[in-house]
């Protein structure tokens, strides 16, 4: 304020919203302005593909170790099953029951219609196996095709699997960057040029049908769950956009192709079906996905050649193994055609004796007459080389596959010590992405598009990543983040425990801290006050428990076991500890509570060395076994143990991890 005014002066700025540039340039934002491919486009069947998708589903008829990795991964990803879940954020308190029941219709109402192919409507089939099969086109040929089931209001009831190799991508033909119609070449101006390329064609059997984009018949369409009638549960209901309005749905005539905006009507044919097309992304591949596995065609195809190569061998035995010479006189016609018959291929005859007769030259009577047989092929060597090389070639399509050897069937270099943590690697790093991924997908299409729902997608079943340690962590983290303000049965289910009977003193409802359980150290790292498990609480939890033994076999294995270290426990439960270094497992035998030898052993598996030399070297061996390893590990439960276990050399004390914890 001036030094000479004596009234207050108020000043409005208004500010400009229009955006940086001004305009309407933000509402450009999310459109991307990259240049597309000028890839070569056919008339009539689509954008051409980056790889002939018919020659890449050939490969799994020709190479078992391909085609047994493509199906693993896609049963471990959708073939266990699948739960209707909460979306990311929200409790099941929370999330909204009318949309769930409206999910669980679509996915396994009475009314559901899966299909893994057409005409096959009267065939039982589940969404798993429709899933499934379209999961094998994606990781067989690089992308995979669903197509939508409706009823007469455009409802999902449904998806059918559609092979992928009969499915292309629609684009309009680029001369010059003049854009023509996909199928008749004739140049398109203006936004019709964006529509008349829309959705995906099929071919096959010298036929085409066409289908539109996922979410198209959707633009513009008001989508409200409503109450329904009587026992009839709640249903989808649609409000199509006023005449004018900016996205009005768009609807492709399945057998021309034609596109035709805001009502089906205007086609000639019945609407297309739509599909929703998911590719596996790849940075020089824009219409297509490309399968993770191409890096090893040229592997496949040595691969092939081989087994063809070992097939004619063994057929037609065209490589000669020995030469026989003659010296001094000539074979017999009866031995020539003798000799002749085994090695033109009378398999059956082809390693049998063969008597072979010589008649003396006339003109040298005074020489001897000498046959001699000399082996020309090498035989075993070449076996042998030929077995590796096909070995090599099954270690290099498996890792690009990412699929450990003991789910195809490769055991030699598999061991009990490797393979749970190749399998646990597997499953939570190579299938569970791909999972939620895939369910992300069907949950931004199917559920919120078409169905109207936000609050529940779905979640596939992940085997093989079961990691007790780690989960173990992560409960004992989560209950003394809330300092013991948990339900006692939530804990104990949490930490892979039943909960307490319904006879126990303590309410299964009543909060941690409130039983004297010391959150800091994770519930169950003892028994609290009167908080008592059905078992004692040294051992390990009934959930962690992979397998069971008899003594009799283990001790007969134990014998053999080179390199071991045994060593007897100063603890009031621990008796004796045995560590099979070869394939990582720790046996250790419990004391009973008056003393005497327990008569069952437990034998923990995938234990590093480091456990076991911090266990033996820990001040209190029950209290590092109950807070390392108790819920640490999976084991192996041996039955009928009423012996000592086998002597051998003591640890080593000064054979100590400085990471050992103080215990």
């Amino acid at each position: 304020m001036s030094s000479d005014t004596s009234e207050e002066v108020t000043e409005t700025v208004e500010l400009s919203v229009e955006g940086i540039g001004g305009g309407s340039s933000l509402s450009k934002a999310d459109t991307s302005t990259q240049l597309p491919s000028r890839r070569v486009r056919s008339l009539n069947v689509g954008v051409k593909t980056p790889y002939n998708p018919h020659r890449l589903a050939a490969f799994l008829e020709r190479n078992e170790t391909h085609a047994t990795a493509v199906r693993k991964k896609s049963r471990w990803e959708v073939g266990f099953g699948f739960d209707i879940v909460p979306a990311q954020g929200l409790d099941v308190d929370e999330a909204d029951d009318q949309e769930r029941t409206v999910v669980e219709e679509f996915w396994r109402g009475r009314d559901s219609k899966w299909l893994t192919g057409p005409n096959q409507s009267a065939e039982p089939t589940t969404p798993e196996e429709v899933k499934e099969l379209a999961r094998q086109d994606f990781h067989g040929e690089g992308w995979l095709a669903l197509e939508v089931l409706t009823d007469n209001e455009g409802r999902p009831v449904g998806l059918a699997h559609v092979p992928a190799p009969t499915v292309r991508v629609r684009r309009p033909q680029s001369r010059y960057d003049q854009p023509r119609h996909p199928e008749t070449g004739a140049f398109v101006g203006g936004d019709d040029a964006r529509l008349a390329s829309r959705g995906y064609v099929q071919k096959r059997d010298g036929k085409r049908r066409y289908f539109g984009e996922f979410g198209d018949r959707y633009r513009g369409v008001d989508v409200d769950i409503v109450d329904g009638d009587g026992d009839d549960p709640p249903k989808v209901r649609y409000t199509m956009p006023a005449e004018g309005a900016d996205e009005q749905p768009i609807f492709v005539d399945r057998e021309t192709g034609d596109v035709a905006t805001g009502s089906a009507t205007e086609l000639d044919n019945e609407p297309a079906n739509e599909i929703i097309f998911v590719r596996n992304p790849f940075p020089t591949e824009q219409d297509y996905g490309i399968p993770d596995w191409v890096s090893a065609m040229r592997t496949m195809a040595a691969d092939e050649a081989a087994k063809d190569y070992n097939r004619d061998f063994f057929q037609n035995d065209t490589i000669p193994r020995m030469v026989i010479k003659v010296t001094g006189g000539e074979l017999s016609e009866e031995s020539r055609r003798d000799l002749r018959q085994m090695l033109d291929g009378v398999r059956e005859e082809s390693h049998r004796a063969v008597i072979l007769e010589t008649e003396k030259f006339t003109q040298q009577l005074d020489e001897d007459v000498e046959i001699e047989i000399e082996p020309i092929g090498q035989g075993i060597s070449e076996e042998m080389d030929f077995r590796l090389f096909r070995e090599k070639n099954e270690h290099e399509i498996a890792k690009v596959h990412e699929v450990p050897p003991i789910l195809i069937g490769v055991t030699s270099t598999s061991n009990r010590s490797n393979s749970q943590e190749q399998v646990r690697d597997f499953a939570r790093n190579v299938v569970e992405p791909e999972q939620h991924k895939f369910a992300e997908r069907l949950y931004q299409t199917i559920h919120q598009v078409a169905l109207g729902v936000e609050d529940w997608t779905i979640e596939y079943e992940l085997r093989g990543a079961d990691a007790p340690k780690e989960d173990a962590d992560i409960a004992r983290r989560k209950i003394s983040a809330v300092r013991g303000a948990i339900p006692v049965d939530r804990a104990l289910e949490m930490i892979g425990e039943e909960p307490l009977p319904e006879d126990h003193p303590v309410d299964g409802q009543t909060l941690v801290a409130n039983v004297g359980t010391d959150p800091a150290g994770g519930f169950g790292a003892g028994a609290g006050d009167g908080v008592e498990q059905s078992r004692p609480d040294y051992l390990p939890p009934e959930d962690n428990k992979i397998d069971e033994r008899e003594w009799a076999d283990v001790e007969a294995d134990l014998a053999t076991k080179d390199p071991i270290e045994q060593t007897q426990f100063n603890s009031s439960n621990l008796d004796e500890g045995l560590y099979d270094f070869g394939t990582q497992e720790l046996y250790l035998s419990f004391l009973r509570e008056d003393g005497e030898a327990q008569s069952s052993l437990y034998a923990y598996v995938d234990v590093p060395p480091s456990e076991w030399a911090g266990l033996v070297a820990a001040s209190s061996h029950g209290s590092y076994h109950h807070d390392s390893i108790r819920l640490e590990y999976p084991y192996i439960e041996v039955t009928n143990f009423h012996d000592r276990l086998p002597e051998g050399p003591e640890p080593d004390p000064e054979d100590v991890p400085d990471d050992i914890p103080d215990v």
